[in-house]
């Protein structure tokens, strides 16, 4: 495409045979219609034209000039002309269509076709000679588009000074070597006065040798427009062949020049640093053996944790069955003692509950050891809590401890569980005792007080303190002694779970714990809780059997896996006059749900696959409006919580008086609902 001769002879036979003759010395040819056809071809490349003076004549040229003076500049695109001999001058019209083109070459007809072959070969090697040189500038733009990437790259500037002239050009990354961005001038002058006057000097010297033909290399600082000052690496060559003429680059070398400053720093206080360092990696190896230590520690509190943990889930599942033996003991020595008109016998049945209560309260410190029982806050008159506690403190202490007591608190009442507040008064006492070693005096005092600590709702507290002659606890470890897990014993001796169960207790009952100790004097921890404006409680075990409620007519639908239990609760509702019938299990009692359609279902929450709190859910399903007592011998708190319309409860063991009273609250708040 490159090197086709292209022919535009609109007359007889001119163009087919100007072809022919050419094609015979193998020249590819293309012949042109008109005068727009060449010059579309012309931009599609060609290497010559052959034309008729009558085919410029005929067509405008317009077209053809336009695309002449688009040529880039290696392009000089030449023409072969056949023109007529004329006997005068042309007209001054002709002359011009002619001067347009440019570079043409005439020859007057007739030709012979050696003329016309030689000037065609002629103008292709001509075209040929172009395109070299197109290809020359196309090297040469790609080698100056690689040289500026990579000074970009490199972050290197490039310069070119004429000596004489004292003419600088210089790239836009010389500019910035400067402080002078890419559209700003750049002159010698202000150059030169940008070097730094402590190293004008320098820079004068690495100039000279550009006089001896040298190369030059030198290193100034320069003072930026901004007052910054910055460090240059300039490099430079006389040109081949034009020794008054140097081109070089810059670099900007201050980051470097910041290193080598802080390395020679360095290097003048090695001494000193590698006696520091030395000092560090002690320091750094006591740090690692002490956090080895913390580790073997915590390492043996979690083992001591976990073994705490399983013993504290076999303890709850334990204290539930035994509730559940006691709920049928208890039950029946309560009827006993109703039906019985016999006093021996109500002697022997009573001393029987006196064993039972001591039973009940054994599983309740149980299920407060395995955590498996919500506080069951209520009016508590601490001071007679602790004074029933004085046997159980003195035993458990031992007889190297002196148990002391100073109350002060009153008839006043506290808000908290008593079981709770008693596990905590014990876990208090027990480490005040292994704070002792060998014995000393632990005192515990109540007294009533109105001021206001962190964590405290305004308002009067009682306040609870046990207090020991130990050896005290260092200040830097008062913060963590209520952290889970942190403990002050060897292994084996604690947990480090009472004093933050005992802080637990104390914010779920609306209160908090205070300590204060001093080393080699004994600590005293105190508990705050505040006090009740309610009258003490009275518990259903408390109500005359007299009192007790009977029934209306309802239909009760008990629910128990346990038989002894189950058998003890539908005699007990049969005899308060209800109308029960009885499932073995959770399954076997929603089956029954829409045969028997109770008004209250009474039912055991801790079941193989159907809990009480699941089947209470479903079968709410089928009857919305049914009532719920959940019987249980622990509480899972979140599984009543989960329970749709019921949250009452009844906890094992229990009396038919507590059984007749909690069957009746429960319709009467079904009924309110209801309503």
């Amino acid at each position: 495409m490159d090197e086709r001769i292209l022919i535009l002879a609109p007359r007889g036979r001119d163009a087919p045979v100007i072809a022919e003759t050419l094609a015979n010395l193998g020249h590819r040819t293309l012949i042109c219609p008109n005068l727009s056809a060449l010059t579309q071809a012309l931009r599609e490349d060609a290497g010559a034209a052959v034309l008729t003076e009558e085919a410029l004549a005929a067509d405008a040229t317009d077209t053809l000039t336009a695309w002449l003076a688009a040529q880039p500049a290696w392009s000089d695109f030449p023409f072969i002309v056949l023109v007529t001999k004329q006997p005068g001058k042309r007209t001054q019209a002709d002359a011009a269509r002619l001067s347009a083109i440019g570079n043409i070459v005439l020859l007057e007809r007739p030709i012979n076709a050696e003329t016309l072959i030689s000037a065609a070969a002629s103008a292709v090697r001509a075209r040929r000679r172009q395109y070299v040189a197109r290809d020359h500038l196309v090297e040469q733009a790609k080698a100056e588009e690689k040289l500026r990437f990579a000074l970009d790259a490199g972050q290197l500037g490039a310069w070119d000074l004429d000596l004489d002239s004292r003419q600088i050009a210089v790239s836009p990354m010389t500019k910035a070597h400067f402080g002078r961005s890419p559209d700003a001038e750049l002159t010698l002058a202000q150059v030169e006065a940008a070097v730094h006057p402590d190293d004008a000097e320098r820079r004068q010297g690495g100039l000279e040798a550009f006089e001896r033909g040298e190369d030059y290399g030198v290193e100034y600082r320069v003072v930026w427009p901004d007052g910054s000052v910055h460090w240059l690496q300039v490099r430079g060559r006389p040109a081949p062949g034009l020794p008054r003429r140097v081109s070089g680059v810059t670099l900007d070398i201050t980051e470097r020049k910041a290193a080598e400053a802080a390395l020679m720093a360095m290097n003048e206080t090695l001494e000193k640093r590698v006696a520091e360092s030395v000092h560090e990696l002690q320091r750094s190896n006591a740090r690692l053996l002490n956090e080895i230590g913390e580790r073997e520690q915590a390492q043996a509190a979690l083992v001591q944790a976990q073994k705490m943990d399983a013993i504290g889930q076999l303890t709850g599942g334990i204290a539930h069955d035994f509730n559940n033996l006691l709920t049928a003991i208890v039950g029946n020595i309560d009827m006993i003692e109703r039906r019985s008109d016999d006093e021996r016998i109500k002697r022997m049945a009573a001393n029987a509950r006196e064993g039972v209560e001591r039973a009940t309260k054994l599983t309740a410190q149980l299920l407060a050891f395995s955590r498996s029982q919500q506080l069951d806050l209520q009016p508590v008159e601490v001071d007679a809590l602790i004074v029933g506690m004085d046997d159980l403190l003195t035993r458990t202490l031992g007889h190297t401890v002196e148990v002391r007591t100073n109350l002060h608190a009153g008839m006043t009442r506290a808000n908290a569980d008593p079981n709770q507040l008693e596990l905590a008064i014990l876990n208090l006492a027990i480490n005040a005792r292994d704070a002792m070693g060998e014995g000393g005096t632990v005192t515990v005092s109540t007294r009533l007080a109105d001021d206001w600590h962190e964590g405290l709702q305004p308002g009067h507290h009682v306040v609870i303190a046990v207090k020991d002659t130990g050896h005290g606890i260092p200040a830097e470890l008062l913060a963590k002694v209520f952290d889970p897990f942190f403990t002050t014993k060897s292994v084996g001796k604690g947990t480090g779970l009472g004093l933050s169960q005992v802080y637990g207790i104390a914010t779920q009952s609306g209160g908090t714990v205070r300590i204060d100790s001093t080393v080699g004097m004994g600590t005293t921890i105190e508990i705050w809780l505040p006090v009740s404006d309610a009258a003490e409680r009275l518990k259903p075990s408390e109500i005359p059997a007299a009192e007790t409620p009977l029934s209306q007519g309802e239909r009760v639908l008990v629910v128990d896996d346990d038989p002894g239990v189950r058998r003890f609760i539908v005699q007990c509702l049969k005899s308060l006059g209800y109308h029960v019938t009885e499932a073995s299990g959770g399954q076997a009692g929603l089956d029954r749900i829409a045969e028997d359609r109770p008004d209250l279902m009474v039912v055991d929450f801790a079941m193989p696959g159907v809990n009480g709190a699941q089947v209470a859910v479903q079968a709410r399903q089928v009857l919305p409006a049914l009532a719920v007592l959940l019987v249980t011998g622990y509480a899972d708190a979140q599984a009543i919580k989960d329970l749709v319309r019921s949250e009452a409860v009844l906890r094992k063991p229990f009396k038919v008086s507590d059984l007749a009273l909690a069957v009746r609250r429960t319709l009467e708040e079904s009924e309110r609902h209801s309503a």
